[in-house]
């Protein structure tokens, strides 16, 4: 990962950043890396993001900081449960986002630690299985050393920005696409961020599709996977039960 930065003359890859042609190149790079990954490596991304004017999140005082640390376990604890039981993880967040992380990691590190009980009646007999997975490193990192952060960034970065500009972005591609028609469909008015970063959301969903990596764009009108199996996983996380509320500040 880090040659290709090299490459690409990027010292750190950001979402924000996507701005022109160089950035571009190094997330398509960065983009086509992570499929070598998934087909040779089994590696997989999970992405989450939230609505903060839903139900969970429309709470006075909310602790934004708090529910960042709570979303980052709900995203680890379900997607490291997906992979073989008693598989052992290393976890590297990004360092400065001011997050409690020795209680985001107790929590992680419990939930794969818990055994399940199953039950066989007919028999008349119990047993508990393997725990899912532990937990052998789990500290902040500076994103600039660390490609994975930087590619995490990315990721995060695109889900977010296609369901924001999901309507924006079909008018540019119906424009792209009938670009050499009779009678061309004007272009919409864009900038040029907007444009280098819809360049790398058509390649990722193009991509996408001819791996057949279970990705959705268009039918919700923005990235998500169905299936959470699959190795390319966008979770916008909904509120799970009336009582599922977004953490608030402590007041003193």
């Amino acid at each position: 990962m880090k040659e290709l930065l090299n490459e690409s003359n990027v010292k750190e890859f950001k979402w924000q950043k996507l701005k022109d042609a160089k950035y571009r190149f190094c997330a398509i790079k960065l983009i086509n890396a992570v499929w070598d990954l998934i087909q040779s490596d089994d590696a997989r991304v999970d992405t989450i993001i939230w609505d903060t004017n839903d139900s969970r999140h429309q709470v006075s005082n909310r602790d934004d900081i708090a529910n960042y640390g709570r979303m980052f376990y709900h995203l680890h604890s379900n997607s490291l449960t997906k992979r073989p039981r008693l598989s052992t993880w290393k976890i590297y967040p990004d360092e400065g986002v001011g997050v409690d992380w020795d209680v985001v990691a107790r929590c992680i590190d419990a939930r794969g630690r818990r055994r399940e009980q199953i039950d066989f009646p007919l028999f008349a007999t119990k047993f508990f299985d393997d725990p899912y997975y532990r937990i052998t490193d789990f500290k902040e990192v500076k994103s600039h050393e660390e490609p994975c952060c930087q590619i995490a960034d990315l990721f995060a970065g695109i889900s977010i920005f296609s369901r924001i500009h999901f309507n924006l972005y079909e008018q540019w591609l119906e424009s792209t696409e009938l670009s050499l028609a009779l009678f061309p469909q004007e272009r919409p008015n864009i900038t040029n961020s907007q444009g280098e970063r819809f360049e790398v959301l058509k390649h990722l969903d193009q991509g996408c599709k001819t791996r057949r990596l279970g990705v959705s764009l268009k039918t919700n009108r923005y990235l998500q996977t169905p299936d959470p199996k699959n190795p390319i996983n966008f979770w916008h996380y909904t509120p799970q039960h009336e009582m599922d509320k977004a953490p608030t500040k402590k007041t003193v």
